[in-house]
């Protein structure tokens, strides 16, 4: 399944600027999502964020890993759109980045009960990886408590 910036933006509920995935391609078999955000020197965060040495801000690379996770658990699991909630975070950065044209996220839902979801999405310019992380998100509209049995 491929969305582009209309659709995305549509699932999420997210404009721009604040929009931080370009397009999503979601394998529903193998609960995995690819997502790529293409950067410009002038990218609003580049001449607001340490402008002497711009920089993408981290939360902004956690955003687009967040973005990335979430339409695959929206779409890849009976979740109606029901709204998501960010329980934990564990992130990693390895590179900045300020000259890189382009990021790919690559997110894997490794988890799924009762709607709780945990996935793990890592972000990369070509074999270079930039960060990473593992989330857990908790849909309230989807917790059930399991059924009594006699």
């Amino acid at each position: 399944m491929h969305l582009d910036r209309n659709e995305i933006s549509a699932q999420l509920e997210i404009k721009d600027p604040f929009l931080l995935i370009d397009e999503i391609n979601i394998d529903l078999k193998s609960n995995k999502a690819t997502s790529s955000k293409t950067l410009t020197k002038d990218d609003w965060f580049y001449s607001c964020h340490m402008p002497s040495a711009p920089v993408m801000p981290a939360t902004l690379q956690i955003e687009g890993m967040l973005q990335t996770l979430v339409l695959l658990i929206y779409n890849s699991t009976d979740h109606k759109l029901s709204k998501s909630f960010i329980v934990e975070a564990k992130t990693k950065f390895h590179n900045r980045v300020y000259s890189q044209p382009l990021i790919n996220y690559f997110a894997e839902l490794i988890f799924n009960k009762r709607g709780i979801f945990k996935g793990s999405v890592i972000g990369k310019y070509k074999k270079e990886k930039i960060c990473e992380g593992i989330f857990t998100y908790a849909s309230p509209d989807l917790m059930q408590l399991p059924k009594k049995t006699n």
